[in-house]
């Protein structure tokens, strides 16, 4: 009964919703872009269960084209689509949405979108939990109410609505950490956690380059760690996925086999057991420039990590500020 109440909700996204050449439409989605993201990571959920293609598919063209309306290029999402809507201010559980979406499509063979989720829970997402709170005033409370007891410890770690570059909008008159989208948040991150590496018949595959280790697996990150390693418990090819900003010039050490350069991939045919191997390369620098409704800034990266931002002196920030000299030219 639940796959066929899910099938009827399917047929109605598709027919209204989301059409095959994967355009955005304002009027019949809505203002609350919850409500789209969600209802695309549904879909994805949807024909990843069914092993529908053709849904898949449409759920692809939305991702890479109508998607672009709503979200950046490090996963924020406008909180709101409405004209005046405060053109910074994102809701994390939308992100969530869009990572659990990438990753689905990354599980069917789609490895750029293993990147993007990447870039998006190093870029946006992480960043934004709060895990400083000494800016949080505790109010009066001379009723002993529960809800006003130790605000600020409570919400240690919590998520919110940030914008790119902090927990505080430029045109924002507050900050606000909602209990339902520490839910959303935490449930997309265990499905990321699922994700970082897989076994199964094809071998280990490690899609993102986080610090992982599981009963078959360990992986060291080169953004933690003083380089790249993997050391794997149990027998079979290893698949590393290469992110595109990775160049040729890549060493590897810990094998007794030249690995090979394959779609994406670093593929090591017979790794041994518990043997440390290490993948040299160079976390490439670049830097991107994000065009909001309003205004635009520049932010650099290092590999898919976000090292500094353009904040336009904005408080409660996640990353040092990168100043844009900007020089008037009167003719």
């Amino acid at each position: 009964p639940a796959l066929q109440l899910a099938t009827l909700l399917k047929e109605k996204a598709l027919t209204e919703c989301f059409p095959p050449d994967g355009s955005y439409n304002r009027q019949v989605l809505g203002n609350h872009t919850h409500s789209t993201t969600c209802l695309m990571s549904s879909l994805a959920q949807y024909a990843d269960l069914t092993r529908d293609s053709g849904i898949m598919n449409r759920v692809r063209s939305f991702y890479d084209k109508g998607l672009w309306q709503i979200r950046d290029e490090i996963g924020w999402v406008i909180e709101s689509s409405r004209e005046d809507a405060d053109p910074d201010r994102g809701e994390i559980n939308n992100t969530g949405d869009i990572v659990e979406t990438a990753l689905i499509l990354g599980k069917w063979g789609q490895d750029k979108y293993y990147q993007d989720a990447e870039r998006i829970l190093r870029g946006h997402f992480l960043p934004s939990q709060l895990r400083d709170v000494s800016f949080i005033s505790e109010p009066p409370n001379p009723n002993n109410d529960d809800g006003l007891n130790d605000i600020a410890n409570r919400h240690l770690g919590a998520f919110g609505f940030p914008a790119p570059y902090g927990h505080k909008t430029l045109d924002g008159v507050r900050v606000s950490f909602n209990m339902d989208i520490v839910g959303g948040a935490v449930a997309s991150l265990c499905e990321a956690f699922l994700l970082v590496s897989t076994f199964g018949d094809d071998g280990h595959r490690v899609n993102m380059l986080f610090d992982h280790e599981t009963s078959d697996i360990a992986i060291e990150s080169p953004y933690t760690q003083s380089g790249f390693s993997i050391r794997v418990k149990r027998a079979g090819p290893l698949w590393v996925r290469m992110p595109d900003w990775v160049s040729d010039n890549v060493k590897v050490t810990g094998i007794d086999e030249q690995p090979v350069r394959t779609a994406g991939h670093l593929l090591i045919s017979r790794p041994k057991v518990n043997r440390q191997i290490f993948i040299n390369f160079i976390l490439a620098e670049s830097t991107v420039t994000i065009r909001h409704r309003t205004r635009s800034f520049d932010v650099r990266l290092r590999g898919d990590a976000v090292v500094a931002m353009e904040n336009f002196g904005a408080d409660l920030t996640f990353f040092p500020a990168i100043y844009r000299l900007r020089i008037d030219l009167l003719g």
